[in-house]
């Protein structure tokens, strides 16, 4: 009889486990179809009163805007296959040297501020922002891919970007699942 309802209960556990874990699963949402090529795919909770659109897709580059509402900026995200990365896990495993080149590209723009970021499981983040706070752009690598997301006012001229709304996108970089096609 002990085994009946030691049995039973560990049958109940497993599956109030099971349930928790696809409740877990199905906050995620696919980011549109966003497959990257044949590497990986990437899921993520959109941000609370954000959608998601897809703008380009293709094998080695795709790109969509994550929209907010009103008074909330938009988040371009951009993604790109870049060779010399091609060995690259993650931009935890860059040289300084290949971050300061890193850094040198944004350079074009005046007034860029940078800070180092990461996200909550430890991937290295580059943030740049402009000294007007005119947009926050959050940069990382992963799996030979250059991904950015870039913060931005669309139709609201001196708009900043505040501290909150940049934490929220590194709270939504740190919410994606990379899942891999391997």
């Amino acid at each position: 009889m002990k085994k009946m309802i030691a049995l039973a209960l560990s049958l109940m556990m497993l599956l109030c486990a099971t349930a928790v874990l696809a409740e877990g699963a199905a906050e995620k949402t696919t980011l549109g179809t966003l497959k990257v090529g044949e590497a990986f795919t990437i899921q993520s909770k959109i941000p609370e009163g954000y959608t998601f659109s897809e703008t380009l897709s293709g094998e080695l580059y795709l790109g969509g805007d994550l929209k907010g509402g009103e008074g909330k900026p938009t988040v371009t995200v951009s993604i790109g296959y870049n060779e010399e990365y091609a060995d690259v896990e993650r931009f935890n495993d860059v040289d300084e040297e290949t971050v300061q080149r890193i850094r040198d590209s944004f350079q074009v723009m005046d007034d860029v501020i940078f800070e180092d970021l990461q996200t909550a499981y430890g991937t290295r983040l580059l943030k740049v922002t402009q000294a007007d706070r005119s947009f926050a752009d959050i940069y990382t690598i992963y799996k030979g891919y250059e991904l950015e997301f870039i913060m931005y006012y669309e139709d609201a001229e001196g708009a900043e970007i505040t501290d909150e709304q940049i934490q929220m996108l590194v709270d939504f970089i740190s919410d994606m699942d990379f899942v891999s096609a391997e």
